[in-house]
């Protein structure tokens, strides 16, 4: 089966193909470009939805091999005052039915969504890297990693919100 992701993030695709691979016996995966009109740091749930949706409807558009689209946006929502990370899922299949799943959420540091939010930085990643002094650290377990001290990592986090949202496509008597 050949599942089409709108990423080519390797912590990403990894996260996404261990998903697949728990309900499918064979998957390939094809990370392609995601749109270029998406934000570089998304806020709010709906935003964080939206990203994943198209990502997730421009890969599956890529080859008539792909039997599913797999958008996986992260971004951060407020909760009295505090911002958290989040990873939303959005499968598609063919016939085009989708669902969302969303991984475990966690508080990001003020210091690090202030930095977001006075705009000296564009995302996540480039203040972590910043703070840490890390290279590109969204590719390598993503900031969850750092603050988890190794627990929890980007690919785990992708992982949880991508089966959540492959389980309609599991039950299709009760969804679809």
């Amino acid at each position: 089966m050949l599942v089409c992701t709108g990423t080519k993030n390797p912590s990403k695709i990894a996260g996404i193909k261990d998903a697949f691979l728990e309900f499918y016996d064979e998957v390939r995966i094809l990370g392609v470009e995601p749109p270029s009109d998406l934000p570089p740091q998304p806020f709010g749930i709906e935003e964080i939805i939206s990203g994943a949706k198209k990502r997730a409807f421009s890969a599956i558009s890529t080859s008539d091999e792909c039997e599913f689209g797999v958008g996986v946006e992260a971004g951060l929502f407020e909760v009295h005052g505090t911002f958290y990370d989040v990873q939303i899922a959005y499968v598609v299949n063919r016939k085009g039915e989708g669902w969302f799943g969303f991984s475990p959420s966690f508080a990001i540091p003020k210091l690090f969504s202030d930095g977001i939010l006075s705009g000296k930085y564009r995302e996540l990643e480039e203040v972590a890297d910043s703070h840490f002094k890390t290279k590109e650290v969204g590719e390598k377990g993503g900031v969850i990693k750092v603050l988890s001290k190794g627990k929890v990592s980007r690919e785990d986090l992708t992982y949880y919100a991508v089966i959540s949202a492959l389980i309609p496509f599991q039950n299709k008597e009760l969804y679809l």
